[in-house]
């Protein structure tokens, strides 16, 4: 009998096998990932993440949803660097009318999904996809606000070009890696840090997950002009504080 059970089991397994459909055709790229210029491998932004990513990159005062021509205001470039699937350029925008989205992506098969991605969401007139080397961009200065979800070197290597390219309205915000300073004494990436946020989840579950808050992070970094206004108001808030020390020992003297 034992034998007879170990057949008709073999014959299922058999039957099953043949009866599984092919396998899909891969989407894997032929890009080279060891290449000078490689940032990060391909690895798509979660969506719940993508709409914290929006919220962290654009101010609220945005306007939204439909409206008249005449009101619109100025359009605003949002540049994703290793754009992937266009995902994150696609939420802002649907989010955001006035958002115009640039984004760049070195592999073949993953910009071309960008753009099949763009065009079903009816975007062709607002998201511009480039299958390019993110190190040949030389048109980030147009971006006023910039995201990155790359590896440490990756980051590593695109701040150079962010430092000497980018314009002075210019935000960026990081996903999971922060952008390195280069040396020891130079802090010009920590001292533009304006907010790190840590989230515990990066998928919307009826039950609560693992908590990933370790490594998911958004960093948001402040552009030039708004690291100005910030010193002018601390300024403003040293003098005033010094103003109020001053009045409190003077009367406490002529008491």
């Amino acid at each position: 009998s034992t034998y007879f059970f170990f057949l008709h089991y073999s014959f299922r397994l058999s039957y099953a096998h043949a009866r599984m459909p092919p396998p899909l055709a891969s989407t894997t790229s032929s890009f080279v990932s060891d290449g000078e210029n490689y940032l990060g491998p391909v690895s798509a932004t979660p969506h719940l993440m993508c709409e914290r990513i929006v919220d962290a990159i654009l101010p609220s005062s945005l306007p939204k949803g439909h409206h008249r021509r005449d009101e619109r205001k100025k359009d605003i470039e949002v540049f994703d660097i290793g754009c992937n699937d266009a995902r994150v350029l696609i939420t802002a925008c649907q989010k955001y009318k006035n958002v115009r989205g640039v984004g760049i992506e070195i592999d073949p098969v993953a910009a071309n999904n960008a753009r099949n991605n763009v065009r079903n969401s009816k975007l062709e007139n607002r998201i511009e996809i480039r299958e390019q080397d993110a190190m040949t961009v030389t048109d980030v200065h147009r971006a006023e606000y910039i995201f990155l979800y790359l590896l440490p070197k990756g980051n590593e290597k695109i701040e150079k070009i962010l430092r000497e390219r980018m314009n002075d309205r210019c935000r960026i915000v990081c996903y999971m890696f922060k952008l390195p300073d280069r040396l020891e004494d130079d802090k010009f990436w920590s001292k533009r840090l304006i907010k790190e946020v840590a989230f515990d989840d990066s998928r919307k579950r009826e039950r609560k997950g693992v908590d990933t808050s370790r490594y998911n992070r958004i960093y948001v970094y402040g552009s030039k002009r708004e690291m100005e206004r910030r010193e002018k108001i601390r300024k403003i808030v040293r003098a005033g504080v010094g103003v109020a020390i001053g009045i409190v020992v003077r009367n406490s003297m002529l008491k």
